[in-house]
């Protein structure tokens, strides 16, 4: 557990923060200037703040009433930024192993490493001739070997285009499995964070908004507000149940919930039953329906109970109830002429081609 609990004051606004940060993944999200990166750097030990205390399992990293202040290196800390800042003289081998003298306390080695990261075919190369993803997978490495207490990620999606994004994500979503740290992500992309966690931490103007559950923040006029321009996905954890090679189907159950499964088209990466795998589903590729279709080609209808009505400028987030949380983009047209309101039965609607997955 990672406990916060400090003011640091700047010329352009005041960082204040009082929240404990549990084992897993929690998506640190706002708008540029509201103190995403300053809350890592103070966490790190890069910053200094006015007042407050620091803790990692109980063990104080800062306390300004005792005038305790570990120093960044004692911290067991890791920290990839967003350029990733490999030493650039040293073969991708090298930085790997730099800071390495921990790695027995947390089992991570040298090679569970590269193999979780995929990196055997580039030990020897240097940073400069290698692609900004892989950049990016050396530095999540180089601070796993350090034998990290909690791992921050400063916009590790920034520097790369949208495929090296897609490459990087299922890595730190394999991370997560082998470490059970605190694992904190900045970034200003809402899509790219819920790919990775549902758990959300608000932050603007030096003050959190909110933090919890992706579903339950969208209740804040504060967060809707922060993401009136942004794509909204639903991010659903799932197992695979079953695979029609006949067909070319995946059924993906949530939760054993048999009743409203998903059905996806097969792809390679869906073939082992009961293999768990995240799916992404944007929200204004859900239509809702107030009753099942017939003689259509959409694969997916799934029986609900509208639970939340969220205005978001012109249009109206609806939040459906299926066994998991859904949430769909629709126009205050289409609520007046279906009479969706709280409460309703409704069914919601999607193509299984309009499914991402990461595994």
């Amino acid at each position: 557990m990672l406990d916060v609990d400090f003011i640091l004051a700047r010329k352009s606004f005041i960082l204040e923060i009082h929240e404990q940060f549990p084992k897993g993944i929690t998506g640190i999200f706002g708008p540029s200037g509201s103190g995403k990166s300053s809350l890592l750097q103070t966490i790190a030990g890069l910053e200094t703040p006015e007042k407050g205390h620091i803790t990692i399992d109980k063990e104080v990293l800062y306390d300004s009433n005792n005038r305790l202040n570990v120093a960044v290196n004692k911290r067991q800390i890791g920290y990839v930024f967003q350029e990733g800042r490999l030493f650039p003289h040293m073969t991708v081998e090298q930085n790997l192993k730099y800071g390495y003298s921990h790695s027995h306390q947390n089992g991570v080695t040298l090679q569970a490493v590269v193999d979780l990261l995929e990196l055997n075919d580039l030990l020897d190369q240097k940073p400069l001739h290698i692609s900004g993803g892989e950049r990016q997978r050396v530095a999540l490495g180089r601070s796993l070997l350090s034998s990290p207490r909690i791992l921050l990620l400063d916009e590790p999606f920034s520097a790369v285009d949208v495929n090296l994004r897609n490459q990087i994500i299922p890595f730190i979503t394999r991370i997560v499995e082998h470490l059970t740290i605190p694992i904190l992500v900045v970034s200003h992309d809402l899509p790219d964070l819920l790919k990775l966690t549902n758990r959300l931490f608000l932050l603007k103007d030096g003050k959190c908004l909110g933090h919890g559950d992706y579903y339950d923040l969208l209740k804040l006029d504060s967060f809707t507000g922060m993401i009136s321009s942004s794509v909204l996905i639903n991010a659903i954890e799932v197992v695979i149940k079953d695979v029609s090679k006949e067909s070319g189907m995946v059924l993906l159950s949530h939760e054993n919930n048999d009743e409203n499964m998903i059905k996806c088209a097969l792809r390679p990466s869906l073939n082992a039953v009961g293999k768990a795998v995240k799916v992404f589903i944007h929200a204004d590729h859900i239509a809702l329906s107030v009753k099942p279709l017939e003689q259509v080609s959409i694969q997916n209808q799934l029986k609900g109970t509208v639970v939340e009505m969220i205005p978001r400028g012109e249009k109206i987030l609806c939040v459906v109830d299926v066994g998991f949380k859904l949430v769909a983009d629709i126009t205050s047209d289409s609520r007046t002429r279906l009479n969706i309101q709280k409460g309703r039965e409704i069914w919601c609607l999607f193509k299984s081609v309009a499914i991402e997955v990461n595994v």
